[in-house]
């Protein structure tokens, strides 16, 4: 590894978020514009990334950059649209606080009254605690397991399957966090900060790179942790959280230190399952008791916590 190189997968993370808040500083608070001007040719680059320092090597299955590219493509026009326009109804009241614009709680109890680093700090807590729970449910509870295996169908984790989600999934692990953060009253300045930096954060998480991050791993779920998150194995699939607080409170904060990556990256047993086509992905939930592999119904539910027993989950697909 040369020296740039080590200096490189040693800083990314810190780099983006520093030019992140420049971005900010420039641009101003408005999501759209940073989104053209900012996060994606931040996309843009960690793709690139990728491609020029793969952690992981390996060809693409078949289906597999398409269903990606699908998934990413749907994700970004109807759940981040419907979220934007629901987020600018309620600033367009004068309060993102629903108990503030309901005469529930007194404006002064607002969190926009604190300094914005404050406030975002606060929003960001609290965006991650509903994220953690409802990112816990949807590996716990059966009925969000369903819509959540679908993320968790790829045999790599990367940038391009970031996005490899079901609708239903992605708006209840986040319109869940953003609901709760809007009943704080944080000021839409604020708001902005926690989306781009979370977004930061997010992308990382998946990037296939051999980024370093150190202490940094204690605080944040970099790709570092996530990887283990997409272990076949329950006891490995831990780190539900972006803001490891979380993780480290409830016990499910998992980093071994004698092993760079799981054995096996996706689901227990995959028979019968449409790992890389997009529109039979969508139906997975829907057809879930057609899904008649044994092995499967019995992997699902130990990734549920439904059921204990001592033998491996069956691993009959091998990741590429």
């Amino acid at each position: 590894m040369n020296a740039i190189q080590w200096v490189l997968t040693r800083t990314y993370t810190f780099i983006a978020l520093a030019l992140g808040a420049v971005a900010i500083y420039i641009i101003g608070y408005d999501t759209s514009k940073l989104m053209t001007y900012f996060l994606l040719p931040f996309y843009l680059v960690c793709l690139l990334m990728q491609f020029a320092l793969p952690k992981i090597k390996a060809p693409l299955e078949k289906g597999e950059l398409t269903t990606d590219l699908i998934s990413n493509t749907v994700t970004i026009t109807t759940v981040n649209a419907l979220q934007n326009m629901v987020l600018g109804i309620m600033f367009a009241w004068g309060s993102s606080s629903l108990l503030i614009h309901f005469n529930i709680i007194d404006e002064s109890f607002g969190l926009a009254n604190l300094p914005i680093w404050a406030q975002a700090l606060c929003a960001f807590l609290i965006a991650d605690f509903f994220f953690y729970v409802t990112h816990r449910m949807a590996h716990e509870v059966p009925f969000f397991w369903k819509f959540h295996s679908i993320h968790h169908s790829a045999h790599r984790v990367t940038f391009m399957n970031a996005y490899r989600v079901h609708p239903v999934d992605a708006m209840f692990r986040r319109y869940v966090p953003l609901f709760f953060v809007t009943l704080s009253g944080v000021s839409i300045e604020a708001l902005s900060l926690v989306i781009v930096f979370s977004t930061i954060l997010a992308t990382v998480t998946h990037m296939n790179v051999d980024l370093r991050h150190g202490w940094f791993n204690y605080i944040i779920a970099t790709n570092e942790l996530h990887r283990w998150h997409h272990s076949k194995k329950y006891s490995e699939a831990k780190n539900f959280a972006l803001f490891t607080l979380w993780d480290h409170l409830f016990g499910t904060y998992y980093w071994p230190r004698d092993r760079d990556i799981p054995e096996e990256t996706g689901l227990g047993d995959e028979t019968n399952y449409p790992l890389h086509n997009y529109w039979q992905l969508l139906l997975i939930p829907f057809r879930w008791n057609k899904l008649d592999a044994k092995d499967t119904t019995k992997k699902t539910q130990q990734d549920t916590g439904r059921i204990s027993t001592n033998e491996e989950p069956n691993q009959s697909s091998q990741i590429t």
